[in-house]
């Protein structure tokens, strides 16, 4: 085999989306039926949630919410600039939902991004 054959897209990758080519680039073993049935368990347990959320509950957690990005703006304004473990240890919630809710409030343009650094 030489080098061009070995360069040559994978079958079908042309009318792929260039994020799924980057995905699958290099990967002899990508399985796509293994990942379209992952995504379809993500999918379902999603709607099985939100078929058991009733109006109310759903209410409740949008109130929620709203009360975290409170939090996470007022001591944003309070203190300027927050390290994320911190500011997730202080409001007793993940990095993970910090990083939600700041996410959140920069689209909504209620905060900036000013920095970040390589861990």
């Amino acid at each position: 085999m030489d080098s061009e054959e070995k360069k040559a897209p994978m079958p079908g990758a042309m009318g792929m989306p260039p994020m799924m080519q980057k995905m699958m680039a290099g990967t002899q073993d990508f399985n796509p039926m293994a990942m379209c049935q992952a995504m379809m368990t993500s999918v379902g347990k999603a709607a099985e949630m939100a078929a058991y959320a009733t109006p109310e509950v759903r209410t409740l957690f949008e109130e929620w919410g709203r009360s975290v990005e409170d939090e996470v703006l007022a001591l944003l304004k309070k203190r300027g600039r927050v390290d994320l473990p911190g500011l997730a240890a202080e409001l007793k919630i993940t990095p993970e939902s910090v990083l939600f809710f700041l996410g959140k409030l920069v689209r909504e343009g209620k905060a900036t991004i000013a920095e970040i650094r390589a861990a």
